[in-house]
């Protein structure tokens, strides 16, 4: 055998190519979920803790991994990784609560969460999240969508407002969907804090997506608004409400419905505004709940969480402040009361206590597990 002759005849793939512009196939696009994500796609998901956008991950997961439509929208059946950096607990109740509301078991489905968070700006962290999605691609097949949840905990050990750390953690992720043709990622990331209308950090993300969503709360509806659309029709405004799951009366979680845009309604005034978001904080933190279900918080723990942030420069202007506005919001119907315990009677906030409260079971696992949170082995025997 010549070997030198074979040695010329081989010709390692170039790193870096050029094709000829006459060469390139231009094709309709195609989507894991219709109009809505393409394949082969960088998309984002952002919006405020508790507006539900984890929900939406969830529901968007389980429909891809079986096949099931998205809320009317076809989907393409593929296996999908979810890389969940918090609510490990609350993701368990909301996966069994899609599988009960929509009748399709989960025994079988190749969707796969990951046991702890990756560290996307560390290069060994990055790799062992890609080897161990090609670890099931045998037996599963190549990915269809991976799904971080949420940016922030699986950035890694840098500052996300930085430019060049957010460009490191967008190659990065790149390199992760080059690894599998046809894979679309999508990320689950938070608002700004002054800017609600556009996504937390460095604006080099927005540059790399393909696609890019909104999810904001509407009166009782939460509403998902595209914000970019690289290649394709933007779509249209859509809107879900909350249903809650009763788990064996074991637990309680919630599903998506989908839903039409609701009514125009009154706005709250600053003062009941307050009043809802101290509400809705001590119910997460102090609520009563029975069964797994929620049932009101009582006004001491209301009180001091208004007192807490209201701004009056007395005593008795927040004592004032809090008994007007609780009387209002009894007097309009939002909430009743019995025995001090008052109920809220809007569905989505009621989401949103369980959803806060959710988070803070997690904050309160990791304090206990320091590594949890990291994306390191701690020294709990699990990551949660």
């Amino acid at each position: 055998m010549n070997i030198d002759a074979h040695a010329q005849e081989y010709k390692p793939a170039a790193a870096f190519q050029f094709v000829p512009v006459a060469d390139l196939k231009y094709r309709a696009p195609e989507y894991i979920i219709g109009e809505l994500i393409e394949t082969d796609t960088l998309g984002l998901m952002f919006g405020d803790p508790g507006c539900g956008k984890s929900f939406l991950a969830v529901d968007i997961a389980l429909s891809v991994a079986t096949g099931t439509p998205f809320h009317g929208r076809d989907t393409r059946q593929g296996s999908v990784f979810f890389i969940a950096g918090e609510g490990h607990n609350g993701l368990a109740r909301r996966f069994a609560a899609w599988s009960q509301a929509r009748g399709v078991p989960l025994h079988g489905v190749p969707l796969f969460k990951s046991e702890r968070a990756a560290q996307f700006l560390d290069g060994a962290s990055a790799k062992a999240v890609a080897d161990a999605v090609a670890g099931l691609t045998a037996q599963h097949g190549s990915p269809a969508l991976i799904i971080i949840d949420t940016l922030a905990r699986n950035f890694g050990a840098g500052d996300e407002n930085n430019t060049s750390d957010m460009s490191e953690f967008v190659v990065a992720v790149d390199d992760l969907k080059a690894r599998f043709p046809g894979c679309s990622v999508l990320i689950v990331h938070h608002s700004g804090h002054a800017e609600k209308q556009r996504a937390r950090g460095a604006m080099a993300l927005k540059g790399a997506l393909d696609c890019e969503y909104r999810v904001e709360k509407e009166g009782h509806a939460m509403k998902l608004v595209n914000t970019k659309m690289k290649d394709a029709e933007p779509p249209q405004d859509v809107y879900f409400s909350f249903k809650q799951v009763d788990l064996d009366g074991i637990a309680k979680s919630a599903v998506l419905e989908a839903t039409e845009a609701p009514e125009r309604q009154h706005k709250l005034t600053p003062a009941q505004r307050l009043a809802q978001e101290t509400y809705v904080t001590a119910a997460a933190q102090n609520g009563v709940w029975d069964d797994g279900g929620f049932r009101g918080v009582h006004v001491d723990k209301w009180r001091d969480a208004f007192y807490s942030r209201h701004t009056g420069d007395s005593a008795d202007a927040k004592r004032k402040a809090f008994q007007r506005v609780r009387r209002d919001l009894v007097d309009a119907q939002f909430m009743t009361a019995t025995d001090d315990v008052y109920l809220i009677r809007d569905a989505g906030l009621h989401m949103a206590i369980m959803m806060q409260r959710d988070m803070r079971d997690t904050a309160g696992q990791n304090e206990k597990c320091p590594g949890a949170e990291a994306g390191k082995s701690g020294t709990c025997g699990t990551n949660a």
